[in-house]
C-alpha cells in the first residue's frame, strides 16, 4: 500500500520518527524507533484501536466494538513495517490484518514515567508577572493565530487579557462562545456586577472582595471566568489577581506541614442566598495523580464551620490563615485597572481574583461576567492547533 493508514481520531500525527525495527510476542509488540527509543504496546491496546471500519466508525471515529468483542485468546501471528512505514499486524484467531500510522503510534507510545508530562504551566508572582499577558482584542478576533496565542496564555498563566474591544451588546458572549460553551449558573447565563438592593453575593455590593475563586459551593466550580468592562468611571474598584499555584508551591517548599493540611483537610462551603442552597466540600489544594497542583477551592466568606476533631480544626484554621495571608500579600498580587474595552479571562480554579471597594455614588461601573469550563479552553486550543497543522 502506498498511502498512510487512517487513525482512530481526527487529529494530524506528523511522522518525526520512523519505526526502524519491530518485534512481537503473542501478546505485545516492541517498536524500535529511529531516534533509538524503544516502546512496547499491548495486543489489546492495538486491536481495539484498529482504524478499520469494523473497529472504528468512519464518520464518528469512535469505537464500534467493546472489550468483550475481542477474543479472549487474541494473539499476534505476525508483524511487519510496510513500504510507507506503517505497522502491519496479523491477528488470530480472527485472521484479520490491521495497519497503524507511525505518527499515531509514536504519540501514544510509553517510554518512561515522564513521557506525557508536558505541562506548560508558568508560575508567577507580582514581580515576575506585574500585568497579565495582553492582546489587542480586534486583532485577536480577526486572526486564528493571535486568538490561539491568547488562549495559550490563559492556559499557561491562568489569566490573560484582551483590550480595545468594542463596547457593544453581545461582545462578551461572542468571545466566550469562540472558546466554547457557556456555563449557566444561578447568577444567569450572563451576569452584571451591579449593586443589588438584596444581593445574593458580596460581588453585587460595592464592598472590597479579598482574593477568592467563584462558586466553591459547586461540586466542580467553573474552570473559566470572563469579565468584560464596558464602562468604569467610579472611584476605586481596582482589581487584583494572584497565582494560587505559585502560593501553594511556595508553601510546599517552605512549610510542608501547612501544605499537608492544605491538601488533606476538608472544608465545607455553602452559599447564603434565600432562593438557592448549593453546598460542596474539598481540600483547599487538590493534586493530580503525579502530585502536581491541579485546582484550588478557596473563598474566605463562603466557608461553613469545619466539622472535624479539635486537633484537625486547629491545624486547618492555621493553614487557611497562612494561605490567606499570602494571597492578600502584595508579593503575589497582580494589580489591574478595569478599563472600558478590557476583557479578562482567567482560570477560576487557579487565578484568585479580588477588588478594592469602590464609590457606588459617583460615576458608572458596568462589568459583565460569564462562566465556562477548562475543557472548553483545552478543546479549542487543540482544534485551532489541528487546523493550523493541516494548513501546513
Amino acid at each position: 500500500m502506498s498511502e498512510m493508514p487512517d487513525t482512530p481520531d481526527f487529529d494530524f500525527w506528523p511522522v518525526h520518527q520512523t519505526i526502524s525495527k519491530v518485534a512481537h510476542a503473542a501478546d505485545h509488540v516492541t517498536l524500535h524507533w529511529s531516534d533509538g527509543k524503544t516502546c512496547q504496546m499491548d495486543a489489546v491496546l492495538l486491536r481495539e484501536n484498529c482504524p478499520a471500519p469494523e473497529t472504528t466508525h468512519r464518520l464518528s471515529r469512535e469505537m464500534v466494538i467493546a472489550p468483550t468483542d475481542i477474543p479472549a485468546e487474541l494473539r499476534i501471528k505476525a508483524c511487519k513495517i510496510d513500504a510507507v512505514g506503517a505497522l502491519c499486524v496479523h491477528w488470530m484467531p480472527e485472521d484479520i490484518h490491521s495497519r497503524y500510522h507511525p505518527g499515531w503510534l509514536r504519540a501514544h507510545s510509553y517510554f518512561d514515567e515522564t513521557t506525557h508530562r508536558t505541562s506548560t504551566c508558568v508560575l508567577w508572582n507580582a514581580a515576575s508577572q506585574p500585568v497579565p499577558p495582553t492582546f489587542d482584542g480586534p486583532t485577536a478576533l480577526g486572526s486564528s493565530k493571535i486568538f490561539l496565542s491568547w488562549l495559550e496564555a490563559l492556559r499557561d498563566y491562568g489569566v490573560s487579557r484582551l483590550e480595545n474591544l468594542p463596547l457593544q451588546d453581545g461582545m462578551l458572549e461572542d468571545v466566550a462562545q469562540r472558546v466554547g460553551s457557556i456555563r449557566e449558573t444561578n447568577f444567569g447565563r450572563i451576569y452584571t456586577l451591579a449593586i443589588k438592593d438584596v444581593p445574593d453575593s458580596n460581588a453585587f455590593t460595592s464592598l472590597a472582595l479579598p482574593q477568592h475563586i467563584d462558586l466553591p459551593t459547586r461540586e466542580t466550580p467553573p474552570g473559566l471566568q470572563f469579565l468584560f468592562c464596558r464602562a468604569n468611571t467610579t472611584s476605586g474598584g481596582e482589581g487584583s489577581y494572584c497565582d494560587a499555584y505559585k502560593i501553594a508551591e511556595d508553601i510546599r517548599t517552605n512549610d510542608p506541614d501547612i501544605f499537608e493540611s492544605l491538601i488533606t483537610d476538608v472544608w465545607h462551603y455553602n452559599n447564603r442566598a434565600k432562593t438557592t442552597d448549593y453546598r460542596a466540600s474539598g481540600p483547599l489544594v487538590e493534586l493530580d495523580s503525579d502530585g502536581a497542583i491541579s485546582s484550588v477551592r478557596f473563598n474566605t466568606w463562603l466557608r461553613s464551620p469545619m466539622r472535624a476533631p479539635l486537633d484537625i480544626q486547629s491545624r486547618a484554621y492555621r493553614a487557611y490563615r497562612h494561605f490567606t495571608a499570602m494571597a492578600q500579600s502584595p508579593t503575589y498580587q497582580m494589580k489591574v485597572d478595569y478599563r472600558a474595552g478590557d476583557l479578562f479571562a482567567f482560570d477560576n480554579r487557579r487565578a484568585l481574583h479580588g477588588r478594592r471597594a469602590y464609590d457606588a455614588g459617583g460615576g458608572e461601573r458596568y462589568i459583565e461576567g460569564v462562566y465556562s469550563d477548562r475543557d472548553e479552553l483545552y478543546s479549542r486550543i487543540r482544534i485551532l492547533g489541528r487546523r493550523m497543522r493541516a494548513q501546513h
